[in-house]
């Protein structure tokens, strides 16, 4: 899945006594660089399905209850966790004349189901639509030269057609290249159009609620070293973060920060504003998806990342603190 066409981008949409938790002030390298993001699932998933013919009668997977969303983990009781493998399998059980018996995750539940497929010549065809991962692209917040670690998004990526209690954790980052920009509406916000490379970053280890985080194996030495600030010493007023509009130059931001959640705990939006730099309004009308993990920027310190946008009123924006970025880096 090196060889990508446009992708798309990532930013969470929404509409409209500091914890006594405190991270020890960190120094990291900062972020900003567009990356392009594949997460890999357990499995291949189903798509959708498509009538194909047998024994020259119509037929569909889905009335045998095949559904979008289903998850392939097995045939005939080997392990797939990709398009090449399921095929593969598929391939040496016709071969064989073999039934073929797919194992399938759904939700909370596996199901075993036969998989019927239209034979002509050496081609087979299943009547099912298959992928076996997601892609997207959003922006690097940090990495940590001590750990080798690094930190994105500030959200967790998902797929929506898979159940709500399934987490892809596994994944690898690559850089991108930003192609164009499909500025914000209100009520309609804009994204970045982006080609994920082929060069790879390094590999996902964690997907939960504050961020992607994985161990990087390439790293430009030409990167600046930042402090991260703890939540106290962030104030009201002028910011700006980071993030690329263009190609693969970072771009910076301005923005000013209206209000501060008082957070005992890890929680998103903490941290409300709003654009005010004209140039880069000129060019987004506002947040776009694919600045999530962009990271902000106040007093020369790392205070968090972009995480949303206020559908409503797409100049305003929200982030999450770096403390709780950095402490759900596990």
């Amino acid at each position: 899945m090196l060889f990508k066409k446009l992708s798309i981008s990532l930013i969470t949409v929404v509409s409209l006594v500091f914890p006594s938790f405190q991270v020890f002030a960190a120094d990291v390298i900062l972020g900003g660089q567009s990356i392009g993001i594949e997460l890999d699932y357990e499995g291949v998933m189903i798509t959708g399905t498509y009538d194909i013919s047998i024994d020259n009668r119509p037929y569909n997977p889905a009335s045998d209850g095949y559904q979008s969303g289903d998850l392939i983990t097995q045939v005939n009781q080997q392990n797939v966790e990709s398009i090449s493998e399921l095929m593969e399998s598929v391939k040496n059980s016709v071969e064989k004349n073999q039934k073929i018996m797919l194992t399938l995750k759904r939700q909370n539940k596996t199901i075993k189901k036969e998989l019927k497929f239209q034979k002509k010549d050496d081609q087979f065809t299943t009547g099912l639509y298959v992928q076996d991962g997601l892609t997207g692209i959003g922006t690097m917040t940090y990495y940590n030269p001590e750990t080798h670690h690094f930190g994105a998004l500030g959200h967790m990526m998902y797929d929506t057609s898979l159940s709500s209690d399934t987490t892809i954790k596994n994944g690898t980052v690559y850089n991108s290249y930003v192609k164009k920009i499909n500025p914000s509406q209100n009520g309609n916000p804009g994204e970045k159009i982006a080609e994920i490379g082929s060069i790879e970053i390094g590999r996902l280890y964690e997907n939960n609620n504050y961020g992607i985080y994985g161990q990087y194996t390439n790293l430009s030495d030409q990167l600046q070293t930042i402090s991260t600030a703890s939540m106290a010493e962030i104030e009201l007023g002028e910011a700006y973060f980071l993030t690329v509009l263009n190609g693969h130059e970072v771009s910076r931001c301005s923005i000013r920060i209206t209000d501060l959640k008082k957070q005992n705990e890890p929680d998103v939006k903490g941290i409300t504003f709003e654009i005010t730099d004209e140039e880069v309004l000129s060019l987004t009308n506002g947040i776009v998806q694919g600045m999530s993990g962009s990271p902000i920027i106040q007093n020369n310190k790392l205070i968090g990342c972009v995480t949303h946008v206020d559908i409503n009123n797409v100049h305003q924006g929200y982030g999450l603190y770096i403390d709780w970025m950095l402490k759900n880096d596990k």
